[in-house]
């Protein structure tokens, strides 16, 4: 167990290094467009273009500074620490799923498996906090057994 959860950090971290190359390049390419864009004797046209790339500028900046923080909030997460309840940086395999709590990135595959990287803010995060092996928890009318916490 402990092997799979360094795998799952490690595809986080690959996730939010492609997520913050793509939103680099998009923004390069955005500057680069709004910058070669001549003005042409349709005045508005060219400040209609002008407008739609500073809002794919801007668009690309919130996505970077979101995959900066979510790097940020990784390398803060307790992911070494030992604990017999779930907490934030913890794996958890439930009967029904596998779980990183720490960052909301959604669905990862590793080795055919699907883990599920969620927040601790979330309804399953919340539930999942704070529980140890053999407790079991209800979302959703649907109940889930906590078989390990890594």
């Amino acid at each position: 167990m402990e092997a799979i959860k360094k795998e799952v950090i490690k595809a986080i971290e690959e996730v939010l290094e492609e997520r913050l190359a793509l939103s680099n390049q998009a923004y390069n390419d955005a500057l680069e467009s709004r910058n070669n864009d001549t003005k042409s004797s349709a005045g508005d046209k060219y400040e209609t273009s002008r407008a739609m790339m500073q809002q794919e500028m801007d668009n690309a900046e919130a996505s970077i500074h979101q995959a900066k923080l979510f790097k940020n909030e990784l390398s803060r997460l307790p992911v070494l620490e030992k604990s017999e309840k779930v907490i934030s940086g913890s794996f958890v395999e439930t009967d029904k799923g596998f779980y990183f709590l720490g960052l909301s990135l959604g669905k990862i595959e590793i080795q055919n498996q699907i883990i599920y990287a969620i927040s601790t803010a979330s309804p399953l995060g919340k539930l999942l906090l704070h529980k140890k092996v053999g407790d079991i928890i209800q979302l959703n009318n649907t109940q889930q057994a906590i078989l390990s916490i890594t």
